[in-house]
């Protein structure tokens, strides 16, 4: 660089290639986090959401499986599960369709403390 010279006008056009190099380089790396970075939180959010939804299924399977089982005191259990799982809503808004269906059916209409009659699907006795 001479004393005489302003600007880049004075550089060498190899340090002047160089600086632009590395500035295009580090704005490329710096958007390539940031992009990476983005898509790392929706699919850490995404995941989440799935674990919840499944987690929630579970609990609904057991509660399920235990208003249908034979024995009074577990049936009964299942019962006052199922009320607390319509009263917390457990499910989301598109699976708590379904699942107050499937409760209405298993605990004859009462999941929700209504006392509205529902199906006896799993009342079977002889």
């Amino acid at each position: 660089m001479t004393a005489t010279g302003v600007g880049l006008a004075a550089w060498p056009p190899a340090a002047v290639a160089a600086v632009l190099a590395a500035a295009v380089g580090s704005a490329l790396t710096l958007v390539g986090a940031l992009v990476g970075g983005l898509w790392a939180v929706l699919r850490w959010r995404r995941d989440v959401a799935r674990e919840e939804r499944d987690r929630a299924w579970a609990r609904f399977v057991w509660t399920v499986e235990q208003v249908c089982d034979a024995d009074v005191g577990r049936a009964e259990i299942g019962r006052f599960s199922a009320r607390a799982m319509s009263r917390m809503q457990i499910l989301r808004a598109g699976d708590a369709a379904i699942g107050k269906i499937v409760l209405d059916l298993i605990t004859e209409g009462n999941a929700d403390g209504s006392g509205r009659p529902g199906g006896r699907a799993h009342r079977t006795r002889s």
